[in-house]
């Protein structure tokens, strides 16, 4: 339940999330999401971005001198939904004197997933190929097993075998699930539900990397895109 006033002193963390066709936004204190809005929006994140924040906030009492750190998904993905995410995030900061935090958007995901020796967490990244990394989530942690990189869905399906993967998140895997499981039919693809990075999950990675003194200036946070971001419309 969510509580309907609570301490603001420079206490709550935002979390930013728009590196697709949805966008999530959270509140989140002491590890915990206060409260979440977000949806499908293709083309329309501009519009909806703030005001969803605001009511975020606004959900529990609070207001923007509450805030210590805005935490945003800065890569990879869309290249249009991260460059909307990452100057939302520095504009909040610069205008409430918060921290700065940039967060993975393939870690993003994982996070969500634990409990998992070998998790492919992946994004659609149009022009046939996802963005993917592989992460041990086996003791509620994320632990990379590689870096983020750019696959054909065939280089992904020989990963998935070389890695023994067993699990797969995100948009990409559910986009190219039938070529997925046609080459590893071991392979279990979550849903669309599954598909989405969390904005409390981005909130709460946030807090953990604001507390330990990961934080980015007005110029250090920018998105990271693996590829050039030419003709890509998202």
């Amino acid at each position: 339940m969510i509580p309907a006033k609570i301490d603001v002193s420079k206490s709550l963390i935002i979390g930013i999330d728009c590196s697709g066709e949805s966008f999530s936004v959270a509140v989140v204190k002491d590890g915990q999401c206060l409260s979440e809005r977000g949806g499908f929006s293709p083309r329309s994140h501009l519009r909806r971005l703030f005001p969803a924040i605001k009511g975020c906030l606004e959900d529990v009492g609070a207001n923007f001198k509450g805030v210590a750190a805005v935490a945003v998904t800065n890569g990879p993905g869309s290249f249009t939904g991260l460059r909307l995410g990452v100057v939302t995030a520095r504009t909040i900061a610069q205008a409430c004197g918060c921290a700065l935090v940039g967060v993975n958007t393939l870690e993003a995901l994982a996070a969500g997933h634990v409990g998992h020796k070998c998790l492919l967490a992946g994004l659609d990244a149009r022009r046939g190929e996802i963005f993917a990394a592989f992460f041990d989530t086996s003791k509620g942690e994320i632990r990379r097993l590689c870096e983020d990189k750019a696959y054909t869905p065939e280089e992904l399906l020989q990963k998935t075998k070389e890695l023994q993967c067993r699990v797969a998140v995100g948009s990409g895997p559910w986009h190219y699930a039938d070529k997925l499981r046609s080459g590893n039919g071991d392979l279990i693809i979550g849903g669309a539900w599954e598909a989405q990075v969390s904005g409390a999950l981005t909130a709460i990675l946030g807090e953990r990397l604001y507390l330990t003194g990961h934080r980015k200036s007005m110029t250090e946070l920018a998105p990271f895109y693996l590829r050039s971001a030419e003709v890509q419309v998202s």
